[in-house]
């Protein structure tokens, strides 16, 4: 899948979450060269590297707060001075959230959210446009989630900034098109990785995962690299007419 994407790297905000560290084992299966951020967890981070060289590509992780555009920039800046270029980018980051009736949920927790999310992908896409348009265009990737359709329930704290996220990919395609750059989304559904797993594997809600589960048309949770293999396609070539979507993964979630 290497003549599918320009040289360079692909630079993954959130590497070593459950969906992120897919994301970049996948993008590397593809022959590209990875940087990605981590936030407070070194050891993965290491690992994640030694994954990733060991599928013969070049790997960078950096620490990064993102809800800071100088810590964001900083960490772009020197990736693309390592590299040829930066083509592609992938926000698969996001906070811990707190899973509550709107009517529970606290401005403190509510502006945190927004800025540990939405603030968040803001900087990432700052950051790294200029390098983009320097470097010919490229794509942009945002995970968000496929309640964005739908009103969800005690799940407010998810939809709201993903939404806002979603928007700002969509404005992305809309302006940056003209320099080669496309934009597109990801939303997944109930993922068995990352926060999704905590969910799905919290003790005493058994019968109700297993209600979801029979819910869903294709009767069964996904994986993240079902997750994974969407965000490749959508940054390759193989996709070079696709911008401005977002690509529900969700087993028929939304249905």
């Amino acid at each position: 899948m290497a003549e599918d994407f320009a040289k360079g790297v692909a630079v993954v905000a959130g590497g070593t979450g459950g969906i992120g560290r897919s994301i970049c084992l996948a993008l590397a299966s593809a022959g590209l060269d990875v940087a990605f951020t981590y936030r407070s967890n070194p050891d993965a981070a290491d690992s994640l590297v030694e994954s990733l060289q060991a599928l013969g590509v070049k790997a960078m992780a950096g620490r990064v707060e993102l809800t800071d555009p100088d810590s964001v920039k900083g960490f772009v800046d020197e990736v693309a001075g390592k590299t040829e270029r930066i083509h592609s980018v992938v926000y698969a980051a996001g906070p811990h959230l707190p899973m509550k009736f709107i009517n529970a949920i606290t401005p403190q927790e509510w502006r945190s959210v927004f800025d540990n999310d939405v603030n968040a992908a803001f900087n990432l896409v700052w950051a790294t446009l200029p390098h983009l348009k320097q470097g010919g265009g490229g794509a942009m990737v945002a995970v968000i989630t496929a309640a964005v359709e739908k009103v969800p329930s005690r799940d407010i704290c998810s939809a709201a900034p993903k939404a806002a996220i979603e928007m700002l990919f969509r404005g992305v395609a809309l302006e940056e098109g003209r320099f080669g750059i496309r934009a597109n989304c990801v939303a997944p559904g109930f993922i068995n990785a990352g926060l999704g797993q905590e969910l799905l594997t919290r003790p005493g809600i058994e019968s109700f995962v297993e209600g979801l589960r029979k819910a869903l048309p294709l009767k069964r949770f996904g994986e993240a690299s079902d997750i994974a293999e969407a965000v490749v396609f959508l940054l390759s070539d193989r996709a070079r007419y696709v911008t401005g979507q977002s690509l529900a993964v969700d087993g028929g979630l939304q249905l």
